[in-house]
């Protein structure tokens, strides 16, 4: 395994540590292994959006692109410029990581949004203490949560909480295996009446009833 690691500073060695522990953590999760990942720390957040080429939300703090790149706020910035503290840093370093691991057991299949977020959220262990806060979760949220425009508009009405949330509840009755072979089953090209077959073929259940169950739960 090569991790490179694009950052010069003082504190250079306690952030290579940091990264090599959040990798560790992450692989024992996945039988497959990534040969090689490039990690760019950004001390500012105009560093890390001309990197993107676009503005960011305060919430977004870190980008997994499907060239095994990961760019990421320096701790530092975490508190001076994101809602986010720097105690965060190494659940959501993991975080991305994990969407390099999506990737390369779907090698590049278009994965439902609340699927990728839900399942890297849970795993890497972002929103220990979720079910402390008020969530808005709405009814077929798995279909207003697949694409990249639903999970945008809904980015800052607790879709990560939701996808994350319904990531456990399916993990505690199936098994995270169950959902890794989901994952893995998973069409090109992402069409939601075609990924509802695959899940009840692979979960054994009809997803819009299991998301009622969900919901009761959750409303419990």
């Amino acid at each position: 395994m090569n991790i490179r690691i694009d950052y010069k500073g003082k504190d250079y060695k306690k952030i290579e540590k940091l990264i090599l522990r959040a990798y560790k953590e992450t692989e024992v999760f996945f039988d497959k292994k990534i040969d090689s990942i490039n990690i760019k720390l950004h001390k500012t957040r105009n560093s890390f959006e001309k990197k993107l080429k676009r503005k960011t939300f305060d919430w977004e703090i870190a980008n997994a692109s499907y060239r095994n790149e990961i760019d990421i706020l320096h701790p530092i910035a975490f508190d001076k410029e994101s809602s986010h503290g720097k105690k965060k840093f190494l659940s959501v370093l993991k975080h991305e990581i994990i969407h390099l691991f999506v990737d390369k057991m779907t090698k590049g299949t278009a994965v439902p949004k609340w699927l990728d977020e839900g399942f890297s959220s849970f795993v890497s262990g972002q929103y220990k203490n979720i079910k402390k806060q008020n969530n808005y979760i709405e009814q077929n949220f798995c279909k207003k949560l697949g694409t990249s425009k639903g999970w945008n508009e809904y980015s800052n009405y607790c879709a990560y909480q939701t996808a994350t949330l319904f990531i456990e509840f399916l993990v505690n009755k199936y098994s995270l295996n169950k959902i890794k072979k989901l994952i893995s089953s998973l069409d090109k090209n992402y069409y939601y009446p075609d990924f509802q077959k695959i899940f009840t073929k692979t979960i054994g259940e009809d997803l819009e009833k299991l998301e009622k169950k969900f919901i009761k739960e959750i409303n419990k």
